[in-house]
């Protein structure tokens, strides 16, 4: 499922991203743009990744999916306060909200410091 993941512009704010992530083991892939996706561990992940995770898992929330759902589900909060963060829909799926000049950076390009 997530090589077919893609980020999608966020509904209220076009100058963020609702941006796919997977986590498994000490491994996140996030979708950087369609069919392009990156791949960090815990050491080389790069912050602002670590503080929306680190947000979002401190909430404790119950994910409303599991691994093998649609992906409309994967897109969608529930959680207001989450709106502009992320949240996360499954066990190993995150669903993350990034301005597009970190989604550069994580492409390879930009002078964010992601």
């Amino acid at each position: 499922m997530f090589r077919n993941l893609t980020p999608v512009v966020h509904p209220k704010n076009y100058a963020l991203l609702r941006v796919p992530l997977r986590k498994v083991g000490w491994n996140y892939t996030i979708s950087v743009a369609d069919g392009f996706t990156r791949t960090f561990n815990e050491n080389t992940l790069p912050d602002v990744i670590k503080t929306k995770m680190a947000m979002i898992l401190a909430r404790g929330d119950k994910f409303k999916m599991d691994n093998h759902s649609d992906r409309l589900s994967l897109y969608t909060n529930t959680i207001p306060e989450l709106d502009e963060i992320g949240w996360r829909s499954s066990e190993t799926y995150f669903c993350l909200v990034l301005d597009r000049l970190t989604i550069d950076s994580l492409k390879g390009g930009g002078q964010n410091n992601a």
